[in-house]
């Protein structure tokens, strides 16, 4: 009976551990089917990543590690991944910040068509709320230039360039801005209000050059306005009526005011 009954438990212990192996090894078989499942969506997505890397590659002509830092990436982050060092996928903060640079589906980039640049010679110096003595030097003796593209708006006619000093235009030109300028005189009109416009003033044989915003007053006298922080610039010159003429008069003698030039634009320093 003893005998029986301890055969019987060992049989039952036998049975049990049986069934608990084959549970184990269904586990075990589920566990490395989903992992082998899971390999093979991350072999898919990582293949897919590279295969999108490339056509960006191909479409744009930048390196990996271009890519990267364009991206805000890490340089090595593209490169090893694209170079079989890495058998892991990109992360998907990785892979948004790339596709926001550069798509999902690259198209490709054509060449940088260049532009036309233009040297301006920097002719001299305008002081803005003062008058600038030599203000203007002749093109021989110009040692600086200022390389800008083109200005549709005043195609074909000659440019100079001045660099500002003092403080009465620094709403809108701070000291060591340059300025663009073209000549009323190869414009062929007369100034408007509103123009930010380079004034000269002939003192005893010799010329002076401000600048200033120009406001065209009812009875045709001219109003020079700073543009300024500075409250000791907050009155507006006054010029008579004919200011604009830049031509000699018969008598060979140019006015004590003239307004010369146009500024078509500026190089600001940051």
């Amino acid at each position: 009976m003893r005998y029986n009954m301890h055969n019987g438990l060992c049989m039952s212990i036998l049975y049990h551990s049986k069934e608990q192996f084959l549970s184990d090894t269904r586990i075990m078989d589920m566990c490395e089917n989903a992992y082998m499942a899971k390999q093979h969506i991350q072999d898919e997505l990582r293949d897919r990543q590279r295969a999108w890397i490339e056509r960006i590659k191909q479409a744009t002509g930048k390196s990996y590690t271009e890519i990267a830092r364009e991206s805000g990436c890490a340089a090595s982050t593209v490169y090893r991944f694209m170079g079989g060092q890495s058998d892991h996928c990109l992360s998907a903060a990785t892979e948004a910040k790339i596709k926001a640079r550069f798509g999902e589906h690259p198209s490709k980039i054509n060449a940088a068509i260049p532009v036309p640049v233009s040297s301006i010679p920097v002719v001299g110096i305008v002081q803005a709320g003062l008058w600038q003595a030599e203000y203007a030097r002749p093109f021989e003796m110009v040692d600086e230039f200022v390389s800008v593209g083109p200005d549709p708006r005043y195609s074909g006619l000659s440019r100079c360039a001045f660099k500002v000093l003092g403080d009465s235009m620094n709403l809108l030109y701070p000291p060591g801005t340059t300025v663009i300028a073209v000549s009323f005189y190869d414009l062929g009109r007369d100034p408007r209000s509103g123009e930010k416009v380079i004034v000269v003033r002939k003192v005893d044989g010799y010329e002076e050059a401000t600048i200033k915003e120009i406001e065209i007053l009812p009875d045709g006298r001219v109003a020079l306005w700073p543009r300024s922080t500075n409250p000791e610039y907050s009155q507006a010159l006054i010029l008579p009526s004919g200011s604009f003429n830049n031509d000699f008069p018969d008598d060979g003698c140019h006015p004590e005011y003239r307004i010369v030039g146009l500024i078509t634009q500026s190089i600001k320093l940051e």
